[in-house]
């Protein structure tokens, strides 16, 4: 392994050491509001393309968070917020792993929260997307982008892990009733277990995957 891989594996690794030991401080915050944002982008995403009509977005102080949908396939929609998570984030660790592939990332980023801006139904959601479209300008402007790399790849570590988290704490240790899996539970008659389950394996394999490419992307 070189030495462009093992920093890159280390900066990734780096980052899910920070978050876990950091996961319950203060510190975090801002950064679990975004990822709350993009699984709630996920439902939206999922809802417009099976037909569904956005009415909009909210996030909360509380960490919690609420997308507004009239129509739209629920078989889909529900998934989409933690595997949306999972697939956003693994695609920022791998954007994030050269500077030119980051600015692309920070472009799509840009255009996702000026969508999420439109949607959004409350001044926590309107002040989270204008921060965040601010900041991506900033790290894009400063030394020619040169933190924007490191930037990217830690939201899209953030985005994995706390879809992760949030899986495991709310179908796998406990049973939370509003939860997208019990309301899965309650479409398909499969047990909320289950569907935690599947979710889990498919969150933490594609956080592996993303890992594994970024690696060796760095071989190339």
């Amino acid at each position: 392994m070189t030495g462009s891989q093992l920093m890159q594996l280390g900066l990734i690794l780096g980052y899910g050491v920070i978050i876990f030991f950091l996961w319950h401080t203060p510190v975090l915050f801002p950064f679990k509001l975004i990822t709350v944002y993009i699984h709630e982008m996920g439902h939206a995403l999922a809802g417009l393309a099976t037909g569904g009509k956005v009415k909009g977005i909210e996030v909360n102080p509380d960490e919690g968070g609420v997308c507004h949908l009239a129509g739209g396939s629920m078989w889909l929609v529900l998934p989409a917020g933690y595997l949306g998570s999972s697939i956003v984030g693994a695609g920022l660790i791998l954007l994030g792993t050269s500077l030119l592939l980051s600015k692309i990332a920070a472009v799509l980023l840009i255009i996702g929260l000026l969508f999420a801006l439109w949607w959004a139904k409350n001044w926590l959601s309107r002040g989270l997307t204008l921060g965040s479209m601010v900041l991506l300008v900033l790290l894009w402007w400063l030394k020619n982008g040169v933190g924007l790399p490191y930037m990217i790849s830690f939201v899209g570590t953030m985005s994995s892990m706390y879809a992760i988290f949030d899986i495991y704490d709310d179908t796998i240790r406990r049973n939370v009733p509003s939860s997208d899996a019990s309301r899965m539970a309650e479409m398909t008659g499969l047990p909320s277990l289950l569907w935690g389950v599947i979710w889990f394996v498919f969150s933490v394999g594609m956080l592996t995957g993303a890992l594994y490419l970024g690696v060796r992307i760095h071989a190339a």
